[in-house]
Formats: C-alpha cells, sequence, structure tokens
C-alpha cells in the first residue's frame, strides 16, 4: 500500500493549492488504499498557519487534526518570517521543527511526495 507526504509550499496568496492539498490529504487518510499521510507546510507554506492568514484554511485543517494526520511545519521558514513563536502558541498540534531529515527520512521510508 502507498504511504503518502504531501508538502504544501504554496503561500497564503494561492488558497486554491492550499486547499486542495489539504483536501487531497483527508481523501487520501480516508482511503483504504493508503497506508499512511503525513503532511509538511514547507517554504512559502507555513506562512499559511500565521493568524492572519489561516482562515480560509482553518476548517481543514482541524480536520485534518481530526483524522490524525501527522502535521509538521518547517521551523527555518517561521524563523526566518517570524513566525515560529506565535505557530507554536496558536497551532500548538502541528510539530515545528527543523524538516529536512525528516523529509530524506521519509524518501528511504518509501513514502510518495506530491506537492501544491
Amino acid at each position: 500500500m502507498a504511504k503518502l507526504l504531501v508538502l504544501i509550499v504554496s503561500g497564503p496568496k494561492d488558497p486554491a493549492k492550499v486547499k486542495a492539498g489539504l483536501g487531497f490529504s483527508i481523501v487520501s487518510q480516508q482511503s483504504e488504499q493508503v497506508d499512511d499521510v503525513k503532511i509538511c507546510f514547507f517554504a512559502d507554506g507555513v506562512e499559511v498557519l500565521a493568524p492572519e492568514a489561516i482562515q480560509p484554511f482553518e476548517s481543514l485543517i482541524h480536520k485534518v487534526q481530526e483524522l490524525g494526520i501527522f502535521t509538521m511545519a518547517c521551523q527555518l521558514h517561521a524563523e526566518q518570517k517570524h513566525l515560529d513563536d506565535v505557530i507554536r502558541k496558536e497551532q500548538p498540534t502541528i510539530d515545528l521543527h527543523y524538516v529536512g531529515e525528516d523529509l530524506v527520512k521519509a524518501l528511504t521510508e518509501g513514502y510518495q511526495f506530491v506537492s501544491f
């Protein structure tokens, strides 16, 4: 069976792509043909988690959390945009850390990457 890592690299200025990535993650998690789904907010995608940007995506993010999809975000980009503290405070269920090693590990574990 498949394992999927969804990279959300589009930022709040491209809401259709962000919503497509979150929606695809939800559908994949609910599919009997996918063993595991992970999401990584990466690059501009981290900015989606900012308090002033998250509103259009909140219901999808809540559904992702409800389904138990492991969700992480790139700490490096969050630091560069001065969002790391606010993301940790406002989105405590999202694992904010340096994700490079996680992405390499996911590749070696057979995850398929899909980016939005």
